[in-house]
């Protein structure tokens, strides 16, 4: 329920309404808080400069990445909202090769694909079971860098982190898309 008020009141703040406000379905300091990130002056996210000359397949793979993760009903709406900047997170790794992490898609895809889909378990969880040291690296280093210069990827960051980090897991999974679509089946 947070997820869906907060994904129609950031729709209402991008068109610039109140009407979200007025109806009740999120509180002023929520309104107020998205309102703030809209208007911030910080700039468009880096995307990548190299995804026009990716294979289509690649293009295909980021289609699925949203459904894969954003399960919860919750979140649906959320994800639909932050969908651009997801998949420009979604090319920023590609571009960059998720700097050569390896794939952990054996060892833990299985306890992945669940942890993602529970919706008690939260993004705190995720990063402290599944991220591996070299991979808290990359996130602060390239995502978290990203969100102090894009509002987008901050309120994203806020709004759906559970979402971002694994989203990050399963494309660094799939050896940053080598696959067509996100690869949720167990290894065997």
């Amino acid at each position: 329920r947070v997820a869906l008020c907060t994904s129609v009141a950031l729709g209402a703040v991008l068109r610039g309404s109140n009407e979200v406000v007025e109806q009740g379905n999120v509180t002023a300091q929520q309104f107020a808080f998205l309102r703030s990130a809209s208007n911030s002056t910080g700039g468009p996210p880096d995307c990548g400069d190299k995804y026009d000359k990716l294979p289509d397949f690649t293009k295909e793979y980021g289609a699925t990445l949203a459904n894969t993760v954003c399960t919860h009903p919750g979140y649906k709406s959320a994800c639909q909202v932050f969908d651009d900047t997801l998949q420009c997170w979604f090319r920023k790794m590609v571009t960059g090769h998720c700097d050569d992490l390896p794939s952990m898609f054996k060892k833990r895809n299985k306890d992945l694909v669940k942890s993602c889909n529970d919706p008690d378990t939260d993004h705190l969880d995720i990063w402290q079971s599944h991220f591996s040291d070299a991979e808290k690296s990359y996130w602060r280093s390239t995502y978290k860098a990203q969100a102090e210069d894009s509002k987008l990827f901050d309120t994203m960051n806020k709004l759906m982190p559970k979402q971002l980090l694994c989203s990050t897991l399963h494309v660094v999974d799939d050896k940053c898309v080598k696959y067509s679509a996100v690869r949720t089946q167990a290894a065997r």
